[in-house]
């Protein structure tokens, strides 16, 4: 056989072989797969098909020659160099996809309803609601008790006021004028995909291609991120703005460091508490750690700062508008937020979230590490520095913001992190391509495909744990109960909600009055609504039932005793009930029920 002929033939041997032993790798990890997308079919679940294809394939390529073997397999380790920028585009595109398909599309909780409500406002030119019927309640606390979550009272008596800052609503309000309905649910996916490209800009301009390409891959399929990216929250847009930031910071192409200020300025809009993630930025925007030492480039600081003005000024502004003063935010006083005694309880719950959300990707890191510090020792790879430094600055940036901060126990609360992972898996990556090069040369490609396929693997499996692609069914009961009041209230009603709160306003319109905290006599409540021409309901969480009945001890409606008007959801129900029912003609009615 034809050298030419044999070599080619080798390579498309250890190609196949290459890629059946990587199916077989996420099969033996995740169960299996099934990729449908329009008429193509994929479905790959038993292990026999890929090991008897990965096997035949190398032993055929043996076959052929030792040499053409081995060059075949050393040529295999420049594949993730030279598709460095398709591979990270594909995985991008699959961040989005992952996103939109496995969207929750509602306005659940207090974040997802205060951020859609809000775009709502920002795109019809305003700023704050109006609740008339405030300003007519004579209980205790006032405007606060008709504030949904995700809102609170505004200067004025019956203006209700978001409490989250105006980036991503901003974002889905130019959205939802592109997109409709539909657009605002796609900030998050495809700001995702703007993230997953970023962090490969971030490999390639600190250590390698090839490290950009590993990078993008734990990112895109980082548990955190994807348990993130399918919600339309402000997690992953404010990591997207900040990779962006740190990627246009650190290039040195004319203009990139005022887009870097541009960028960081929406960053800073989306999540103003991270505002000490400025002076990293400004650091790698002023030549830091790419310049010569000591040598800061001042012209492209001021530009950088200037990029970052017009936000800072309509964010101050806003904030004086909204809250009464420019340096509080609608969380309230910093005094109010943050507390030294957090800092410890905080550091052990963020180094647990790490090692169980991040496992994969820190193993790699310090097995890498190890590797690079086992004897022989090798020249120290060079470059290494240049990732670590930015990596440093943003990681301990994003922990001084939230090490005070409040004590959460669920795992999820690793989405604060989140601005600090495109760097963090540059180091991981950077680390790993470095370690890989004290293999012989044949055996890298393969070797580092492997591990990061089997890690990415594992980080699926674990963001299935988490139920990541499963919360648009948990979510839908808030959409459906949403829809169904809006279908059956009558104009004058009152809906009485905690958990509920915002998404009853977004979608069916009616004023809420929180429960939780109107205190202690529901039934003057309710007498006090009726008295104002309303009809009160109460939408209750079944989880809820047991807060409700030990908040109104003395009121005979707090045993919920009575039939619901209508019942929703499966794993987690919300029941609807009106007082009006209990002892009367409707404690016979057959509730609806709704999944």
């Amino acid at each position: 056989m034809p050298s030419f002929s044999r070599s080619s033939s080798s390579r498309v041997l250890v190609a196949a072989g290459t890629g059946a032993l990587l199916v077989l790798i996420v099969i033996i990890i995740t169960g299996g797969f099934v990729i449908d997308v329009g008429p193509l079919h994929f479905s790959a679940r038993r292990v026999t098909g890929p090991l008897a294809i990965a096997f035949a394939a190398w032993a055929t390529a043996a076959v052929l020659g030792r040499a053409p073997l081995a060059a075949s397999a050393v040529s295999l380790s420049n594949v993730l160099d030279i598709h460095a920028t398709a591979i990270a585009v594909i995985l991008s595109a699959a961040a989005a996809g992952a996103g939109i398909a496995h969207g929750t599309y509602s306005a659940a909780g207090a974040d997802a309803s205060g951020y859609l409500s809000q775009a709502e406002l920002l795109a019809s030119g305003r700023i704050a609601q109006d609740e008339p019927l405030a300003r007519q309640g004579t209980w205790p606390e006032g405007t606060w008790t008709f504030a949904p979550l995700g809102y609170r009272p505004g200067l004025h008596p019956g203006e209700l006021v978001p409490t989250y800052p105006p980036g991503v609503p901003l974002t889905m309000a130019v959205a939802r004028r592109v997109a409709g309905e539909f657009g605002p649910f796609l900030v998050a996916p495809l700001l995702g995909a703007l993230a997953v490209f970023c962090t490969y800009l971030l490999g390639v301009t600190l250590y390698s291609r090839t490290a950009g390409a590993i990078a993008s891959a734990l990112i895109a399929t980082s548990p955190i991120v994807l348990f993130q990216i399918v919600q339309p929250m402000s997690d992953v847009p404010v990591t997207a703005w900040w990779a962006l930031a740190m990627a246009l910071a650190l290039s040195r192409r004319r203009g990139s460091a005022a887009a870097a200020g541009l960028a960081a300025g929406v960053a800073l809009l989306t999540r103003p508490n991270l505002l000490p993630l400025l002076l990293p930025a400004a650091l790698a925007a002023s030549g830091w750690p790419a310049g010569r030492a000591g040598v800061f480039h001042m012209r492209r600081l001021g530009l950088f700062l200037a990029g970052t003005a017009p936000a800072v000024a309509a964010l101050l502004l806003l904030q004086w508008r909204l809250y009464g003063t420019p340096f509080v935010s609608g969380y309230g006083r910093f005094d109010e937020l943050f507390a030294i005694g957090a800092v410890i309880p905080n550091l052990r719950a963020y180094a647990w979230r790490l090692a169980t959300g991040e496992g994969p990707a820190l193993a790699l890191g310090l097995a890498s590490l190890i590797a690079l510090a086992l004897p022989p020792r090798l020249e120290r790879p060079q470059g290494l520095a240049r990732p670590a430094w930015p990596c440093a600055g943003v990681f301990v940036a994003v922990l001084v913001c939230y090490l005070p901060y409040a004590v959460f126990s669920d795992w999820s609360y690793l989405r604060f992190l989140m601005p600090a992972l495109p760097l963090t898996l540059v180091v991981v990556a950077s680390l790993l391509t470095a370690a890989v090069t004290r293999l012989p040369h044949p055996a890298r490609g393969i070797v580092l495909l492997a591990v990061v396929v089997s890690a990415c693997s594992l980080n699926v499996v674990r963001a299935g744990g988490e139920q990541a692609f499963n919360l648009r069914r948990y979510d839908a009961r808030y959409r459906t109960a949403g829809h169904y009041l809006d279908a059956v209230l009558p104009d004058h009603a009152v809906v009485l909600a905690v958990q509920e709160s915002g998404s009853v306003r977004h979608y069916a319109r009616v004023p809420i009055v929180r429960w939780d905290l109107i205190g202690a006599d529901l039934d003057g409540t309710i007498a006090a609504l009726r008295a104002l021409g309303r009809q009160p309901m109460l939408l209750i969480e079944d989880w809820e039932r047991r807060d409700f009945a030990s908040r109104f001890r003395t009121s005979p409606l707090a045993a919920l005793d009575w039939p619901p008007r209508a019942v929703i959801g499966d794993d987690t129900r919300v029941l609807l009930f009106d007082p009006a029912d209990r002892g009367g003609a409707g404690a016979a009615r057959v509730a609806d029920r709704l999944h």
